[in-house]
């Protein structure tokens, strides 16, 4: 005959061996490096590459291009206004993910290429490509840049956001001057 104690301490020895094993693998999970957001380079973001064609001349379009660039602190580190391209140096910048002690510092950076190209009636066309990094503290022997998808970490000057002020100082361009 079987005492009703013997069954409850079986079902505790199982959940005692249970307990351990689940909180293991959890802490496993949480410590080993995955392809996600750390460890290999991200395919490309939706929103790495974007052309936009204007109804403005080149030479506009060229200088207009290089104030926008500078008034989201963006670097040039080339130009060449004959061939078309503008080449951003890296412009570093972090943020804090984790309010919780100790912080947790993600470090990221953005290079974003420009063509610009004439089209026919006064129109330009410009197609700017961003290479958005984030540094991998995991990586040997002391960290290392990889690529992201930027459209995940939600951070940086998209490329949106430069065409639109590119659009807004083109249109400023236009209107008339008073005296």
């Amino acid at each position: 005959m079987k005492r009703p104690g013997s069954v409850r301490l079986q079902q505790s020895s199982g959940v005692l061996f249970f307990r351990p094993l689940v909180l293991g693998l959890a802490l496993f999970g949480l410590l080993c490096p995955f392809n996600g957001a750390r460890g290999e380079d991200a395919p490309p973001s939706p929103d790495s590459q974007k052309t936009e064609l204007y109804a403005a001349g080149y030479d506009l379009t060229w200088d207009k291009l290089l104030a926008t660039l500078k008034s989201f602190d963006l670097s040039v580190a080339s130009a060449d206004k004959d061939g078309g391209k503008v080449t951003t140096a890296p412009h570093r910048y972090f943020k804090i993910s984790s309010a919780k002690f100790p912080p947790v510092q993600e470090d990221y950076r953005d290079t974003y290429e420009v063509q610009v190209t004439k089209r026919p009636e006064n129109k330009t066309q410009v197609l700017i490509t961003r290479k958005f990094e984030m540094y991998d503290r995991t990586r040997p022997p002391s960290g290392e840049w990889m690529l992201q998808q930027s459209i995940k970490e939600k951070t940086g000057t998209s490329i949106s956001e430069i065409l639109s002020a590119l659009a807004l100082e083109l249109a400023a361009a236009a209107l008339p001057t008073t005296r």
